[in-house]
């Protein structure tokens, strides 16, 4: 995988795994006085691969202190296993690419759906991630072979393992996530096929070494097969099969590319780009943090340049998606708004400012956005 794909990861999985400025402990600290769920990507820095494919090189560096010798080995990115994928821009054209995939193999047919749910769980429900943040990638990965295995074997029990896994489009969702109820019933379906690739046996071995761990090892191999059966539950209540999933898949596809590249339009025209917003927004939140461990709250000003900041980046996430946007997203940019409405009507001079308007009490997104522009036209001013 090149670093690129790891940037994207990153960049994305930020979003929503609030205040990742590089160490586990700033994003503790951060979450505590934010108290919201992390930034996972579109972050979470959330929005994999065949297992959250766009992050697992970090995985792999990390992959021996993270416990026992043996864990999932980075996949190729979907992209780059549908033909066609890199070249579609619109979430029609990446849905019939997606459509008309064929594959050399039923398990890389598995490993690329696993990993699109897996980051679109990440990206649609951030706060089921909290958890494990420091290191969502190696979870994100586990959980994929473990969704990946599910499928193989649900698709052979209902005859839908055709070599070209074309024919997985058809599996119901609850097939798989009957293979994940508990912990050992997953394991067994890792390791269930003679021909399981030995990436999967090397998961499963990994996993076991957990579950046979101290009590923090095992709650790590719990919280695996914990998330991935919410990740195909959370899949399962907005479609039937694998293939109702596609348009999903393909709209996550493309937010990927707007975060980087398309110029911000709306009610935000003229601002930043997502990715650059995502980076100031992490600076002033480690920024608040330096004066909160120096025993200080920070200027007024730096919090709420914070506040705004964060409930602007929220609502363009939001933003991206099709109304309404999936899972959690659109509480999240509320959540956001109503922090910085009710800021602003705390302080000296809101007396003499707009907060008060009424019309913001059932919309705080709106004025989110009306006191971005405002503070846009001041920065031009100036």
């Amino acid at each position: 995988m090149s670093a690129t794909d790891l940037a994207d990861f990153h960049a994305m999985r930020k979003n929503l795994i609030w205040a990742a400025v590089g160490t586990t402990a700033v994003v503790a600290a951060v979450l505590f006085w934010t108290v919201g769920p992390v930034k996972a990507g579109l972050a979470l820095g959330g929005l994999a691969t065949a297992t959250l494919a766009t992050a697992n090189i970090r995985h792999a560096r990390r992959r021996d202190a993270a416990g026992p010798d043996g864990a999932a080995a980075p996949p190729d990115r979907w992209s780059h296993l549908i033909s066609g994928l890199a070249d579609a821009s619109t979430p029609p054209q990446i849905t019939a690419c997606m459509e008309q995939a064929r594959f050399a193999t039923v398990w890389d047919a598995a490993r690329t759906w696993a990993g699109g749910l897996v980051l679109w769980h990440v990206t649609a429900y951030p706060s089921a991630w909290t958890a494990r943040a420091h290191d969502a990638a190696a979870y994100g990965a586990w959980a994929g072979d473990l969704i990946a295995a599910a499928i193989v074997d649900s698709a052979r029990e209902d005859g839908l393992d055709t070599g070209d896994g074309n024919a997985l489009l058809g599996l119901g969702l609850d097939r798989p996530a009957s293979r994940l109820t508990d912990l050992r019933t997953a394991l067994a379906a890792l390791t269930r096929d003679a021909d399981t690739p030995t990436r999967y046996i090397e998961t499963a071995q990994h996993l076991s070494a957990l579950a046979a761990g101290d009590a923090d090892q095992q709650a790590a191999a719990l919280f695996t097969a914990g998330i991935a059966r919410q990740v195909l539950a959370a899949h399962a209540d907005e479609g039937t099969v694998l293939g109702d999933r596609i348009p999903a898949l393909a709209q996550w596809e493309a937010t990927r590319t707007i975060w980087h590249h398309r110029p911000a339009h709306g009610p935000y025209r003229g601002a930043r780009p997502l990715a650059d917003q995502s980076e100031h927004v992490d600076l002033l939140a480690a920024a608040l943090l330096h004066h909160r461990q120096a025993g200080s709250t920070g200027p007024p000003r730096q919090e709420r340049a914070y506040r705004l900041h964060r409930a602007a980046l929220d609502d363009r996430v939001a933003l991206l998606w099709p109304d309404p946007p999936p899972g959690e997203l659109a509480a999240l940019a509320d959540q956001s708004a109503r922090r910085l409405l009710e800021w602003d009507r705390t302080q000296p001079d809101a007396s003499r400012a707009d907060c008060h308007q009424a019309r913001w009490y059932d919309r705080p997104r709106e004025y989110v956005r009306h006191a971005y522009r405002q503070d846009m036209a001041v920065d031009a001013e100036a």
